[in-house]
């Protein structure tokens, strides 16, 4: 009789313990104080120097725990290492185990990464005391879910998967926002699902400026949207100046920002690997546009402002002189976008953005052609990769001029060809990111704030590859038309009499070869080049 009565008492006794682990309340300072409780007591976490060891919360976790208690949207920069991940797999499992009915999805950015974080909460599961795990009743497990028989599971994939589209879910965890390939497609399927009553944390360290996370952390930190932003620095896990000075040392500048910051700044401002100058792009003074379209009647161009695709900061000046730089789509409504920007080569002024889906044929038509023909017959530069010879060819036959041809670096001077558009290469496109970097810190007017935050994402990856996140459109067709400025006051191009600036190819080509040295194009029609007398002929008697 004894016996039992000790063995109802131990019995009362943990079940006492297991309620003190998670109180049924909703107040958030109770449930903090239990979830510390249940870490420090029954969690267990692996140390890389001291092994299994249980849980003990720092200061800047607790913190952060209580934020994911009291506010449905949570936004965490921190820097690498820190514990982050831990934490989020021993919240994770604390509320599906506790708590009837909690669908738990964690996106991470591969299949192997998410398999790792859900193992964060298995090892923590695995290492419960037995009564503890009796009491928690059967769980079953595979790679990527933890189901619990109070209905409540723990479901870890990688973003590529589309994990949250139509699911109900209590808690969302995205770890390493900033690093997913599909980050916007991501939340587009999260964001419902948080709409409806469940919570959203997103965490990661950064990778520059204009992505997503960039975006929703202004949006926070500027209290425009739903997120409590949390930043945590190198140092919130107690980590020393001596133990910061030592990675000063080994690490690149961007590296350490971008692992370990100091400061929120900082992290989006040095991390990444960024192509473009980021304080540069920083400094850049933005302006609305008049957005709307062009109305053609005939030879007549008006512009219609009713917000459209076209972004206008100046409508055409008798005077100026444009160019026009263009990288076509294949029109697929979720595929890429076409991107077209025109700029005046008299004082460097991005004075209009076209961008939108749109077939390649119907970009030159629609949107080419009449845009040429309002902006004084610019020069319109193609990218001639894939769907541009379609462009260009739709181009061709509306006899629009004047249309970039490719040029031949074969001889001494670099000379015309008969072939349309501006082809991207291994060789041209390093050399033209590289000139409109120098563009952008020097004469460019650039006010476009979306063509901005492009240029802010356009990073190169460890092979020294450049690319845009998760788009580099705006990029490529800014980059063309900058690079049309070089060749717009050749004659070839002519559609007026202009006298080219200083220093432009045209002005050395004038200078040294005379006003009729190049081949003179108008539409289908090409003038051949004047004809030489030949070496020697003042030498030979011609009376006879």
């Amino acid at each position: 009789m004894t016996n039992e009565a000790d063995f109802n008492f131990d019995e009362l006794l943990r079940e006492a313990e297991y309620r003190k682990c998670a109180p049924d309340t909703k107040d958030p300072e109770k449930l903090l104080k239990a979830f510390v409780y249940f870490c420090e007591t029954h969690w267990s976490i692996r140390h890389p120097e001291k092994g299994r060891i249980r849980f003990h919360l720092f200061e800047a976790q607790v913190e952060t725990v209580e934020s994911w208690l009291s506010t449905r949207y949570s936004l965490i920069l921190k820097a690498r290492q820190i514990g982050f991940s831990t934490l989020v797999a021993a919240f994770a499992y604390w509320n599906a185990q506790f708590y009837p009915d909690r669908p738990i999805l964690m996106l991470s950015r591969t299949e192997r990464e998410a398999i790792k974080l859900l193992q964060k909460a298995k090892y923590g599961y695995q290492f419960l005391d037995e009564w503890f795990r009796w009491r928690a009743g059967p769980m079953n497990a595979t790679q990527t879910k933890m189901e619990f028989t109070n209905g409540s599971y723990i479901e870890s994939l990688p973003s590529a998967s589309d994990p949250a589209r139509g699911e109900s879910a209590y808690l969302v965890v995205v770890d390493e926002l900033a690093f997913l390939q599909n980050s916007e497609e991501a939340w587009s399927a999260i964001e419902p699902v948080a709409d409806v009553g469940g919570r959203v944390i997103m965490l990661s360290t950064a990778n520059g400026e204009g992505n997503l996370f960039h975006r929703l952390w202004v949006g926070a930190t500027n209290g425009t949207n739903r997120f409590t932003p949390l930043f945590f620095p190198w140092s919130a896990n107690g980590r020393t100046q001596d133990w910061y000075e030592s990675k000063k040392i080994d690490l690149p500048e961007w590296v350490l920002a971008q692992e370990y910051p100091s400061n929120p700044d900082d992290a989006f401002l040095k991390s990444g690997r960024p192509v473009f100058n980021l304080e540069r792009l920083r400094e850049l003074k933005t302006d609305e546009p008049r957005q709307g379209w062009l109305e053609v009647k005939g030879k007549e161009l008006t512009f219609r402002e009713d917000g459209g695709a076209l972004s206008i900061w100046s409508e055409p000046d008798a005077k100026g002189k444009y160019v026009i730089g263009a990288d076509p789509s294949q029109g697929l409504e979720h595929g890429d976008f076409a991107s077209v920007h025109v700029i005046n080569a008299r004082n460097y002024e991005v004075v209009a953005n076209w961008h939108g889906h749109i077939d390649p044929d119907l970009l030159a038509t629609e949107i080419l052609e009449p845009l040429g023909r309002w902006y004084n017959h610019a020069l319109v530069g193609v990218e001639s990769n894939n769907h541009g010879l379609t462009t260009l060819k739709f181009l061709a036959q509306k006899k629009y001029h004047p249309i970039y041809m490719e040029r031949s670096a074969k001889y001494k001077k670099s000379v015309p060809t008969d072939v349309l558009g501006f082809r991207t290469t291994q060789i041209t496109k390093p050399l033209m990111i590289d000139e409109l970097n120098n563009a952008l810190r020097g004469p460019m007017d650039l006010r476009d704030s979306k063509t901005i935050a492009e240029l802010r994402t356009f990073t190169r990856d460890e092979k020294g590859r450049m690319s845009g996140s998760p788009f580099d459109d705006r990029t490529i067709s800014l980059a063309i038309a900058n690079q049309m400025l070089k060749y717009v006051w050749l004659e070839q191009y002519d559609v007026k009499d202009n006298t080219p600036p200083p220093g432009s190819f045209g002005a050395w080509e004038k200078a040294l070869y005379g006003d009729t040295f190049s081949d003179l194009v108008s539409g289908s029609k090409r003038k051949s080049r004047p004809k030489r007398d030949p070496i020697g002929s003042f030498s030979v008697r011609n009376d006879w």
